[in-house]
C-alpha cells in the first residue's frame, strides 16, 4: 500500500511539474495565451469551389493588476505558406456576435451559423479591440480557409507574443521574425502550420497594451 501511494505521489508531482511548465510557456508579462483546436471541415463557396476551413479558439487571460487592451487584425487577403509560396490560405476573425463568450466544446466551438458566415464573408480585413480586466479571460475564434489541393494533414496554430518561442515541431528554426518589440506594448504573432512543419506562416496580427 505504501508503494502504491508513493507511485501516486510521484505521478502527481510529475503531472504538476508538467502543468506548471506548460502554463509558464504560455504566459508572458502577465498575459496567458492558450489555443484550442482546430475544429472544422469542408464547405462549398458561392462559386461552387470546395474549400477546407479550420477554427481555433483562443483564450487571452490578463493576470496583471491593470486593464489590458487587446487589438487584433488580419488582412483577409490570401497569405503564402512557406517554404512553397504556391500554397495559400486566408486567416480571419469570426465576429464577436456569433462567437460564444463562454467555452463550448461542441461543433465549431458553438459558433452560430459558422458555415453560413464562411459562405458569405467578405474577403476584407477583420479586427477586434477589447479591454480585458485584471483576472479576466476573453475568448475569440480565428478562422482559416484554404483549397485542399496539396494541403493535407494536420493543421496547428499558436497565438504568441513577440519574444516568445513557438513550438519548434510546428514552426522550424528561423521561421519566427526577428523581435521588433518597442515600448511597453506586447506585439502579437499568429503562427499557422498545415502538415507541420511542411507548410507554415507567421503573421503579425496585433498587440496588447496596458492601461495606466
Amino acid at each position: 500500500m505504501k508503494a502504491r501511494w508513493l507511485l501516486v505521489l510521484s505521478l502527481a508531482a510529475v503531472l504538476g511539474s508538467w502543468t506548471d511548465k506548460a502554463a509558464d510557456r504560455n504566459t508572458y508579462h502577465g498575459i496567458t495565451l492558450f489555443v484550442d483546436g482546430p475544429r472544422g471541415g469542408g464547405y462549398a463557396d458561392p462559386l461552387g469551389r470546395e474549400l477546407d476551413y479550420r477554427i481555433f479558439r483562443v483564450h487571452v487571460r490578463n493576470d496583471t493588476t491593470v486593464p489590458a487592451e487587446l487589438t487584433i487584425s488580419f488582412p483577409g487577403i490570401p497569405i503564402a505558406l512557406l517554404p512553397d509560396t504556391d500554397k495559400f490560405l486566408s486567416v480571419f476573425l469570426f465576429p464577436e456576435g456569433i462567437t460564444p463568450a463562454t467555452v463550448r466544446d461542441t461543433l465549431d466551438f458553438g459558433i452560430v451559423g459558422s458555415k453560413d458566415f464562411l459562405r458569405t464573408r467578405s474577403p476584407g480585413p477583420t479586427s477586434l479591440r477589447v479591454t480585458i480586466l485584471p483576472g479576466a479571460t476573453h475568448l475569440l475564434c480565428i478562422g482559416a480557409v484554404f483549397a485542399p489541393d496539396g494541403l493535407k494533414g494536420l493543421t496547428r496554430a499558436e497565438l504568441f507574443i513577440d519574444g516568445q518561442t513557438p513550438d519548434a515541431s510546428y514552426f522550424p528554426k528561423g521561421s519566427v521574425p526577428t523581435s521588433s518589440k518597442r515600448g511597453d506594448a506586447l506585439n502579437l504573432l499568429f503562427g499557422i502550420a498545415v502538415d507541420p512543419p511542411a507548410h507554415h506562416s507567421i503573421i503579425p496580427c496585433g498587440r496588447i497594451t496596458f492601461k495606466k
